[in-house]
């Protein structure tokens, strides 16, 4: 068995032609035909430029992968302030910033990382 949706009616896709005619029948009849045709086109470009837009917002990013970094024993110093930052968790390689510059990273005792630090 298919977990598929139904297909719409046939008379549906009958009714919304029916009603976009009528919008640019009622468009062209006020304001002229070409307006009207700029007017729809735009529409139509607005619409579906503004709809990939939410579906791309509702995409979430996936989680990174977070390692228990405790036993190597790291830590990263600022080397404007000094302030230390001693790491249980890493999610990325990328270090941090402290006093709008990067920080040094440093190894304190621990086990050695299964990766080179650098």
């Amino acid at each position: 068995m298919d977990n598929q949706a139904p297909p719409a009616p046939r008379w549906a896709g009958v009714g919304l032609l029916v009603i976009v005619l009528g919008v640019f029948v009622g468009l062209g009849m006020a304001f002229g035909f070409l307006r009207a045709a700029i007017a729809c086109v735009m529409f139509v470009v607005i619409s579906l430029f503004g709809s990939r837009q939410v579906r791309s917002m509702m995409r979430f990013p996936p989680d990174p992968e977070i390692a228990d970094v405790s036993d190597y024993g790291l830590r990263y110093v600022c080397t404007m302030c000094g302030l230390e930052l001693k790491i249980e968790k890493a999610a990325k390689d990328k270090a941090p910033t402290h006093c709008m510059e990067p920080m040094m990273l440093i190894r304190t005792g621990g086990r050695p990382p299964l990766t080179p630090v650098d």
